[in-house]
């Protein structure tokens, strides 16, 4: 059978797009879609190794491995050690679950027009059967997100560990309240915000905001999102601390501050989608 490295790329693009996407979707993190083309490409180049002779058996994962460590800094970028570990284990789990499904099927049935070679495959079937395939597997990964995150989609209470550097190293705890309604975020950097009381997180404000707290509108260097909730309508400060831990995971987001209170027992609000697995 013949190889066109033209038709490889773009089935490998395509295929490595959900991939990406799947992964993305189950870990909850932010991927646009530029970045997961970026990383699909880079995938897709990596499949060029089925052209070359047969290679030896830990060559074959040394390369799955470091190929999958680049897609995983192309499309979720710099990150702590662990976080990236995190992701990048995880694409990597998708990828050997669908190359698994492919080895059983080229296995048992071995179909015609498919060819194995260096850990990786291609097919000589119709693109509008590889996009029905890739669509329905897809679907399925997002459904089981759906059953997976319905409990995260009930209200509940959680820990929430927020630490600064400013104005000196300092760790307040939060009683959080999880609510799928809080859907607000950072316009340019996509983050989540966490909105908090000003009386619970006023030892690690900066100065900026407590002055525009107090009222003065003219403080510099503030970034302002608007907020809206069943009764009214306001802008607030938000901001970036070191780090904070929901229930022992990390999150990436940002505090939103606010003088309103948020209910009896109640420091913040948050989306549970912000918390990494």
């Amino acid at each position: 059978m013949t190889i066109y490295a033209d038709v490889l790329v773009i089935l490998n693009l395509y295929i490595n797009y959900f991939l990406i996407r799947s992964t993305a979707l189950a870990l909850r993190r932010d991927a646009s879609a530029k970045r997961c083309l970026l990383g699909a490409f880079i995938g897709a180049l990596g499949a060029l190794v089925i052209l070359l002779p047969e290679l030896p058996f830990f060559v074959v994962i040394f390369w799955k491995i470091a190929l999958g460590a680049l897609i995983t800094f192309a499309v979720f970028g710099k990150q702590k050690p662990a976080d990236f570990a995190v992701c990048a284990l995880f694409f990597l789990v998708v990828s050997f679950l669908f190359a698994g499904l492919a080895l059983a099927l080229w296995t048992f049935a071995a179909p015609y027009g498919m060819i194995c070679g260096n850990g990786f495959f291609t097919f000589n079937i119709p693109l509008a059967a590889i996009a029905a395939f890739t669509a329905a597997g897809y679907f399925i990964v997002k459904l089981v997100k759906f059953f997976s995150d319905k409990r995260l989609r009930q209200t509940r209470l959680c820990a929430v560990k927020i630490l600064s550097d400013l104005p000196e190293s300092t760790e307040i705890s939060l009683c959080g309240l999880c609510d799928t309604g809080n859907e607000l975020r950072d316009i340019f950097s996509g983050k989540g915000v966490i909105i908090c009381c000003e009386n619970k997180v006023s030892e690690i404000i900066p100065e900026n905001i407590r002055r525009y707290l107090n009222g003065d509108p003219c403080s510099e260097g503030i970034k302002l999102i608007p907020c809206k909730t069943v009764s009214s309508e306001a802008l607030i400060p938000i901001f970036k601390p070191k780090k904070i831990i929901i229930d022992g995971k990390p999150a990436d987001a940002l505090l939103g501050v606010t003088k309103n209170p948020l209910g009896e027992d109640v420091d913040c609000i948050l989306n549970p989608k912000i918390i990494s697995i």
